[in-house]
């Protein structure tokens, strides 16, 4: 994990950084189905990982360009859904705030480090691109897993179909919407707003009259959803938030959303034990996936050394 309490300021000459930056966008390092990585895409690379003291080198900051790479087209030709700037510079925003400094602040720091803002979104964005890229992979496979396993999982746990329990949420949606648009700095805003309002909130009844009183505030009725329905961090925040309690702010294409608990109720159902057990075997056939998936996108793709 970056470990935002590295960076440190200290002067570069801004002259001779430029020209290493004009040298280095000439040398092309490699070519991934005729898209370009520089020698400066490389550089860039290094020093941002040195700079936050994670192992790299021209090598694997190469091959970790390569990969990102990889996955930007494959998400491209399979039309997924992948983060908003919003949501990425809602992530620089959070490095920016963690080592006390402004946005404009932090990217002086990065540049007087020899790397620039555009380097750290793109890393982000590639970590991003390739989780997408991965779920739509490790879904792909779910239909290898046949009913039959999955019921014979279940007896294996011994599942009773009498004693069974699922939890059902009645959840509603804050929804503080950024215009199409607006500055960066609206998402820093509109999340300092959400988190005011978690403060204040007075439980779903009273949420309504709350988000009147302020700008730009819709309230959402998501409806029911039981705990087969959600899943990764997002679940597990939602198993521990009571009733009246709210989860933490999220950046969406809508701005910044945060979600409450009005209700929560035991419901007799199969359901959540079959997805376990549906997870379990799914967790069994993807094992070392994503090393094996690396290695068949480089085979199937053209990639070419220079």
């Amino acid at each position: 994990m970056i470990g935002a309490a590295a960076i440190a300021v200290s002067a570069v000459a801004a002259g001779s950084f430029a020209t290493d930056v004009a040298q280095a966008q000439q040398a092309v390092k490699a070519s991934v189905n005729d898209q370009p990585i520089t020698s400066y895409d490389v550089q860039q690379r290094v020093k941002m990982m040195t700079l936050f003291r994670q192992k790299t080198s021209e090598k694997i900051a190469l091959d970790d360009l390569i990969d990102e790479t990889l996955a930007e087209q494959v998400a491209k030709r399979a039309k997924l859904t992948l983060p908003s700037d919003a949501e990425i510079n809602q992530r620089v925003a959070g490095i920016a705030k963690q080592v006390k400094l402004t946005l404009p602040q932090f990217e002086q720091a990065l540049n007087q480090q020899g790397v620039q803002l555009a380097t750290l979104k793109r890393f982000f964005r590639g970590q991003a691109t390739w989780a997408a890229v991965m779920r739509a992979k490790a879904s792909s496979l779910k239909a290898d897993v046949s009913e039959a396993d999955i019921q014979a999982e279940m007896q294996k746990e011994g599942v009773s179909p009498d004693t069974a329990t699922i939890k059902e949420f009645k959840l509603q949606q804050i929804v503080f919407v950024i215009p199409k648009g607006s500055p960066p700095g609206m998402v820093g805003k509109r999340t300092a707003e959400a988190e005011s309002f978690r403060k204040r909130f007075p439980g779903c009844d009273g949420s309504l009259a709350l988000a009147q009183s302020m700008k730009g505030v819709v309230v959402l009725d998501i409806g029911r959803r039981d705990s087969t329905q959600v899943s990764g961090e997002g679940a597990e925040a939602l198993m521990k938030t009571p009733v009246g309690g709210t989860l933490k702010p999220g950046v969406t294409d809508r701005g910044v959303e945060v979600v409450a608990v009005c209700a929560v109720k035991e419901v007799q159902s199969t359901a959540g034990v079959r997805a376990a057990a549906e997870r379990r075997l799914l967790e069994s056939e993807t094992k070392d996936l994503e090393t094996k998936f690396k290695a068949e996108l480089r085979q199937n793709n053209k990639i070419v050394y220079n």
